[in-house]
């Protein structure tokens, strides 16, 4: 299985877990075109579009996506605000799903609306965990292979931006209580058993409160593990088992 990156920041998200005979999009923030060329516009291989929140970089098009016949599992909330009364499935946290192949399980995180991570598995990929848009998770995970984890913005960069007056103040109380900075990122990893992790792709930086190579490289020298920062037209291997 691969991982497809269509868009990973403010301007929009998406990304595609493209396997043999069957894919899924995570974040509808992008529009289908995008997908549909990441699966070489085999539109029957995509067996749904799952969304974290209702912010239109991350479900901007799940109503395209949804007209277009490919099931969106989402909150209520995303629904509701998208005008989705078709070709969707409610999430219900503490509840399974099944998309084709993939078990996925929903989780709540600490966002400025109502916002859920998830747990995906396939038998082509092992354990993902997708988490983004949060300044906080309660949960830890077991035996997971690859994780899909925001580093929004760190600290040190913002001030710099708020200092020169690039960046008003009122900026930092919005990221302290809606999205990961780098070391809550390190600090959740550092907590968790890493011991089957294959990759941990940062998503969702900052266009101008992050710094790419520097975060890619504290990640590595902090978990000891393959990091890499999620861009559009990224594609990794993300194969259960290594060839």
């Amino acid at each position: 299985m691969q991982l497809k990156v269509l868009g990973s920041s403010s301007k929009g998200n998406g990304y595609v877990l493209d396997g043999n005979n069957e894919a899924l999009v995570i974040e509808a923030g992008v529009k289908l075109i995008e997908a549909k060329k990441a699966i070489d516009f085999k539109l029957s291989k995509l067996v749904g579009c799952l969304c974290t929140h209702q912010h239109n970089d991350h479900a901007g098009y799940a109503s395209e996506y949804a007209k277009a016949g490919v099931r969106v599992l989402a909150l209520e909330e995303v629904l509701k605000a998208k005008g989705i009364t078709r070709n969707c499935q409610r999430i219900e946290l503490g509840k399974g799903y099944k998309m084709g192949g993939f078990k996925i399980l929903p989780f709540e995180v600490m966002h400025d609306v109502p916002c859920v991570g998830f747990v995906i598995e396939h038998s082509e990929c092992g354990k993902i965990v997708f988490l983004t848009d949060t300044y906080a998770c309660k949960y830890r995970f077991a035996n997971v292979n690859h994780y899909l984890i925001e580093a929004n913005y760190a600290d040190d960069i913002l001030t710099d931006n708020i200092l020169a007056g690039r960046v008003p103040q009122a900026m930092r109380n919005r990221l302290l209580t809606s999205h990961f900075e780098l070391s809550n990122t390190i600090a959740m990893l550092k907590s968790s058993n890493l011991h089957c992790v294959r990759n941990i792709v940062l998503i969702h930086l900052s266009d101008g409160n992050s710094d790419e190579r520097r975060f890619v490289a504290e990640c590595k020298a902090e978990l000891g593990k393959k990091v890499v920062a999620a861009s559009a037209g990224l594609v990794l291997d993300i194969d259960a088992i290594p060839l």
